[in-house]
């Protein structure tokens, strides 16, 4: 072979190549833009599910402090005497008119001298004699009044009162409570030891 033909060969070779290449990098741009909308799609669709996780993770935590928080502001409010209480107590209440009931409450514990207090108070309004709250008591009481007579009372008075207390929900007992555990009784009268708040 001469080498002019040598050299129309390699030409004619090349001129297929670069025909074929011609065709084939319109089909690889096509195949790489296929392949990049689908990776895009994809990112897309990674990054929406992800931000949808996030948000429902977000709402989650957000339901369980607030459940959190509801239950610590539960667990550390006062005890107050709420007016579905206070109604369902007067009716019971009418029984004890007149009757000497006495309340106390732990010594330097606040929301048991507040809460003992608040039931002081409406006792009295309720028609019942009652005296200054004793604010000396030792007993600790977890979550309940002790209901416990002392002197001359008639004996059926502790359970009526008792009976009071669980109309309105309040846990209560009638037992017998330690003399030497409050500094000062009243004679002749039932008293209601406030013991301190459940936790």
């Amino acid at each position: 072979m001469t080498p002019e033909q040598t050299t129309i060969e390699a030409l004619r070779r090349w001129s297929q190549i670069l025909l074929w290449v011609s065709v084939l990098l319109p089909i690889l741009g096509a195949v790489a833009v296929g392949a990049r909308y689908y990776v895009e799609q994809r990112a897309s669709q990674l990054a929406a599910h992800i931000t949808e996780s996030a948000i429902q993770r977000a709402k989650e935590d957000a339901t369980a402090a607030r459940t959190d928080l509801a239950d610590l502001k539960e667990k550390t409010a006062p005890r107050l005497l709420a007016a579905t209480q206070r109604t369902a107590m007067l009716p019971m209440i009418a029984h004890l008119k007149g009757l000497p009931i006495a309340f106390a409450c732990r010594m330097m514990d606040g929301e048991s001298c507040d809460f003992a207090t608040e039931l002081a108070a409406f006792f009295l309004s309720a028609g019942c004699q009652v005296p200054e709250p004793i604010k000396t008591s030792l007993n600790d009481l977890p979550g309940y009044l002790a209901i416990t007579a002392r002197g001359k009372v008639d004996p059926d008075v502790p359970n009526k009162l008792l009976a009071v207390f669980v109309a309105a929900g309040i846990p209560a007992r009638v037992e017998t409570v330690n003399e030497n555990s409050i500094g000062a009784w009243y004679n002749d009268a039932v008293h209601v030891v406030v013991g301190r708040k459940a936790r």
